[in-house]
């Protein structure tokens, strides 16, 4: 429930708090450090009475830490009233009453050590027109230090609200590119389903029971792998290998003996990573385009190794090739989808070619970077 505890924004905004805190203390101190070095070594080059470093230390100090809950007030107040292009208009007056009174308090407590290391105390009264005294002759040096810590403030928090909006903007996009794999995704299952039993359909209007009852049994377990499959957006070759080996077991008991196949993939190759159905509807445009063109037998190749740190992936049919009007056209939405996962797993570092030899048939060429699950060093997206 709201309230019972505090958020990760409210306990990243307290570390900051403690770091700046941290820092800002530091800072002060380090400036007392060489202020107290420099008076010690200015007496001893002008040859003046020795100034002993604690002394001079102690003098630093009583002029630097007071500047230490300022600059912390000054933060927060800037941090309350920012001096952005929409409102430093607005917030301009707030800050121009704040410098002296900043200023005013900055001196007073440095009046207050010099008596407090003298072992006395004048009075409030004395230290209020000390305070407002010194305040005023060193007016300027407020000014310098307090635009200085404004201007530093403001380009922190430019530069945390930068990188929150970009932060911000990459997990849209991240979210976005998700619903859009999982979209594509979604389309390739009853695409695949509809071509699948479309050719049981033709095996039952051919006569061929038997053949259609083997094919529907497949079915069952093969979409069963195509789900599991598809709910991650990437999977390894050699499970991708093992669904297009079961798609290929259908499609040989429709075609006979007219279609052989063969799958050869180099070892280094079984363990990258790639799109679930990646080869799948590379595949069946074979089959449709390449092996049901003609009347005789055909084959389709598959192929896969790795080239100068890329996945290569083949798919070849040895049908009449693109050229040749296909007796069975498509919609084209295996191959369409093909090309958009590719661009929005991997961008401009992915290719995919369809080429028709002289000689005939199509070779499509895929091309991605060679990726295993334990170079990327997390799990299979999903």
């Amino acid at each position: 429930m709201p309230g019972t505890r505090p958020s990760t924004d409210t306990r990243r905004d307290s570390l900051i708090g403690w770091r700046v805190a941290a820092g800002v203390t530091l800072g002060w101190i380090f400036l007392g450090l060489v202020l107290g070095a420099q008076t010690t070594m200015g007496a001893i080059v002008r040859g003046a009475a020795a100034v002993p470093l604690a002394t001079a230390l102690r003098g630093a100090f009583i002029q630097t830490l007071p500047w230490i809950p300022v600059t912390l007030a000054a933060i927060a107040f800037t941090k309350r009233f920012p001096l952005t292009r929409v409102t430093w208009k607005r917030n301009i007056i707030a800050h121009l009453v704040m410098i002296p009174i900043l200023a005013f308090a900055a001196n007073s407590l440095v009046v207050l050590g010099y008596w407090l290391s003298a072992g006395r105390f004048n009075g409030i009264e004395m230290l209020f027109r000390q305070g407002l005294l010194w305040a005023t002759v060193n007016l300027h040096v407020a000014v310098l230090i307090y635009a200085s810590i404004v201007a530093i403030t403001q380009g922190v928090l430019y530069y945390q609200r930068t990188r929150a909006h970009e932060l911000q903007l990459a997990k849209v996009e991240g979210q976005l590119t998700r619903a859009r794999l999982e979209a594509l995704n979604a389309q390739i299952r009853p695409h695949f389903l509809f071509n699948t039993l479309h050719t049981i359909g033709q095996l039952w209007r051919a006569g061929r029971s038997d053949d259609a009852d083997a094919v529907l049994e497949q079915l069952g377990s093969l979409f069963s792998r195509v789900q599991s499959s598809t709910s991650r957006f990437e999977v390894t070759l050699a499970e991708e290998l093992e669904l297009v080996k079961a798609y290929l077991a259908i499609e040989e008991v429709r075609f006979r003996d007219r279609l052989r196949t063969t799958v050869q993939a180099s070892p280094a190759a079984m363990d990258c990573l790639v799109p679930p159905l990646i080869l799948q509807p590379l595949v069946e445009n074979a089959i449709r385009h390449g092996i049901s063109a003609v009347s005789s037998a055909g084959r389709v190749d598959i192929a896969a190794s790795i080239e100068d740190g890329r996945l290569r992936l083949i798919v070849t049919d040895d049908g009449p090739g693109t050229a040749s009007k296909s007796p069975q056209p498509g919609t084209g939405t295996g191959l369409r989808n093909t090309r958009e996962r590719l661009t929005e797993l991997y961008g401009a570092d992915c290719d995919l070619r369809i080429e028709s030899p002289a000689k005939g048939g199509t070779v499509v060429t895929v091309r991605i970077a060679a990726t295993t699950q334990s170079r990327r060093g997390q799990p299979t997206h999903g």
